[in-house]
């Protein structure tokens, strides 16, 4: 399941997101793409212009536990900081980068800077050269959401010369994942869980912690951060009959039954790890979350 780490392995999946533009001026991306489970984000501090012309996600107001300003590090965020230092701030506090598939895409051109800054989801093109950056909590339950202006260029600049400053920031939750629960017991959870698209999308926890690794020149750089369950695909199982088998990147079935190892490291805890042809890194971890399982991590990067 592992491929060549000069871009990220997790495919494309997310669909283009609308830059909108109007006659008087132009508006900042919309809210964070996410599946059904994730809340869309309000636009925070839109100039009036762009304000009235753009057609903006449902606000949701976040409750005071979920305020930016309640963050230890909300001073770092003002509207206006430049964005490596409000950048440090949040990295330094624990949180990861919210990783998007499509950030190539979404930016337009070369992909180097969605591997330089990989909590990039969306810029647009022209204009105030909006730009929208999510990170999570260490548990994956808060995802805080800047928006920037200035475009990417140059990024890592401070002090008066810094071009790319904090436009607004938000938090939101990620929502959790649920259903009927398959089965409080593992391996039947496991059987129901490879063999129902259903029950994966249901038990795959809302943002996945994964760890990748880049090519950025001569080089080679790990990011720990997290991906959306929507565009999480690092689980290359499924059940069939009375068997496990593997699923290629195009979705092709290995008709050989595949041998899964499932290792203990607490009650809580299941890892899930196989070998299949030169694959490497092959191992899952499931958590149990208010009784039932939720795939959680896909710890191990692919082989350099």
């Amino acid at each position: 399941m592992r491929r060549p780490p000069s871009t990220p392995r997790l495919p494309i999946l997310l669909p283009l997101l609308a830059i909108a533009l109007s006659a008087c001026g132009e508006s900042p991306p919309p809210g964070p793409a996410a599946d059904a489970r994730d809340a869309a984000p309000a636009d925070a501090g839109l100039p009036p212009d762009a304000a009235s012309a753009a057609q903006q996600p449902p606000a949701v107001a976040p409750t005071p536990a979920r305020a930016v300003d309640a963050l230890p590090f909300a001073a770092a965020l003002a509207v206006g900081t430049p964005y490596a230092i409000a950048r440090e701030a949040v990295i330094a506090a624990g949180w990861r980068p919210v990783i998007t598939p499509a950030c190539a895409e979404n930016v337009g051109g070369e992909a180097a800077i969605c591997r330089e800054l990989p909590e990039l989801e969306v810029c647009s093109g022209t204009g105030a050269g909006y730009c929208r950056m999510a990170f999570a909590s260490a548990d994956g339950s808060d995802v805080l959401v800047l928006r920037t202006a200035g475009g990417h260029d140059g990024w890592s600049t401070t002090g008066e010369s810094a071009t790319v400053r904090i436009d607004g920031a938000e938090r939101v939750v990620a929502g959790p994942a649920g259903g009927a629960c398959p089965s409080a017991d593992f391996a039947p959870f496991l059987v129901a869980f490879a063999a129902d698209p259903a029950a994966r999308a249901a038990w795959t926890a809302p943002l996945v912690r994964v760890a990748l690794r880049y090519e950025l020149g001569e080089e080679t750089r790990r990011v720990d951060g997290f991906v959306r369950a929507a565009d999480f695909t690092g689980f290359p199982v499924v059940h069939r009959g009375e068997a496990f088998h593997h699923v290629d990147a195009e979705g092709a079935i290995d008709p050989a039954p595949l041998a899964l190892r499932i290792d203990e490291p607490d009650a809580d805890t299941r890892d899930v790890s196989f070998e299949h042809g030169m694959s490497e890194g092959n191992r899952l971890r499931f958590v149990r979350r208010d009784g039932c399982w939720q795939l959680a991590e896909d710890p191990e990067p692919p082989a350099a």
